[in-house]
């Protein structure tokens, strides 16, 4: 299914801030991302789906939407 990726900061500049690819779970779409942009290997970014934080896989649903957001830090 297609799966709507906001990215943000040094993501967004490799990726483009919104895009579109087909994936059914968190680990699936990492693979499909890595695949087409292979600079997120070696990146640490953490993933949100529909606005919450996920750590690990969860199955996605049509009209989900995933969020790439690099490390921050507070200050």
């Amino acid at each position: 299914m297609e799966i709507k990726i906001i990215a943000f900061g040094s993501i967004a500049e490799l990726t483009g801030k919104q895009i579109t690819v087909q994936a059914s779970d968190v680990d699936s779409l990492k693979v499909t991302l890595q695949e087409l942009f292979p600079e997120l290997a070696d990146r640490k970014y953490a993933v949100a789906v529909n606005m919450k934080v996920i750590q690990g896989n969860l199955e996605l649903k049509q009209n989900d939407t995933v969020a790439l957001m690099p490390p921050y830090s507070g200050g």
